[in-house]
């Protein structure tokens, strides 16, 4: 969990325009890019993780590309997108998100499918615009009390040396990046709520496969897997709606490790 956290190498940097599926609007002036593939009466929008492109979906958008419209894109200062100062509060990140939405002309009803932070801003979205959705898919996504339960399960070392970790990463990252580890940063001190809709469908998934990490980490890991799934198991009991998918077959990144596990519920959801 804390090389999850981390993404140490895991951001995307720039991305190969030259694929005739991607391209560009302006924002301000600004391009934002995105991938939009795919067709049908519903259209699917994937929401990366923290510091995370569109390229990180590219297998998984091309599978799914095949029953709906599909579309993937950079945020600001990620993959090939202009990076926009100040962009990496929650406000602004939906509304990049319903600027994708209605800049691509999106008319038909949508799933928004988000991973990590990404749940997020998908949760926050579909508070802001529930009439736009028909469902919503978050992958290994966080409740939005993680961060502080997590604090108060481990040492004040292990905590500090965890942080101090995320701080070291901003240097090393491009301005975009750097300003999405902010945004998490601020998320471990938020009171932030982001609502789960009570109805539309809700599929939650959680990944407890624990991943080889340095021996003087292990404990926290034990800790942050522990907060992440009980979390995760009291929003399964508190909403009816919420279908809670565990595994311990694939890592954070699920949609890679086992996309049939997310796309099985997804085509359900378009056939009703």
């Amino acid at each position: 969990m804390f090389t999850i956290f981390l993404l140490l190498n895991q951001y995307v940097m720039a991305q190969n325009t030259e694929n005739n599926y991607i391209d560009c609007f302006q924002n301000d002036g600004n391009k934002i890019y995105y991938r939009d593939t795919g067709s049908g009466n519903t259209t699917i929008v994937l929401v990366s993780g923290g510091t995370l492109g569109l390229e990180t979906w590219e297998s998984f958008q091309e599978q799914l590309s095949s029953h709906a419209r599909v579309i993937s894109y950079d945020r600001s200062g990620l993959g090939n997108s202009d990076y926009i100062p100040n962009s990496k509060n929650i406000g602004s990140m939906t509304s990049e998100l319903d600027m994708v939405i209605n800049k691509l002309g999106v008319d038909t009803s949508v799933i928004l499918a988000g991973h990590s932070i990404g749940g997020y801003i998908v949760r926050k979205y579909t508070e802001l615009f529930p009439q736009k959705i028909k469902a919503l898919f978050l992958i290994d996504a966080y409740h939005e009390l993680f961060y502080k339960e997590l604090k108060g399960a481990v040492t004040e070392e292990m905590w500090s040396d965890y942080v101090g970790n995320w701080k070291n990463l901003i240097s090393h990252v491009p301005p975009g990046a750097a300003d999405e580890i902010g945004f998490n940063l601020e998320l471990m001190e938020s009171d932030e709520r982001y609502p789960i809709p009570s109805d539309i469908p809700v599929y939650l998934f959680t990944s407890i496969k624990e991943v080889e990490i340095e021996e003087r980490f292990v404990e926290f890991n034990k800790r942050a897997f522990e907060v992440h799934l009980r979390l995760n198991k009291q929003l399964e009991s508190d909403h009816k709606n919420l279908h809670h998918v565990i595994t311990d077959k694939s890592s954070h990144f699920i949609y890679l490790d086992e996309p049939e596990l997310i796309m099985n519920e997804i085509l359900k959801t378009i056939d009703n």
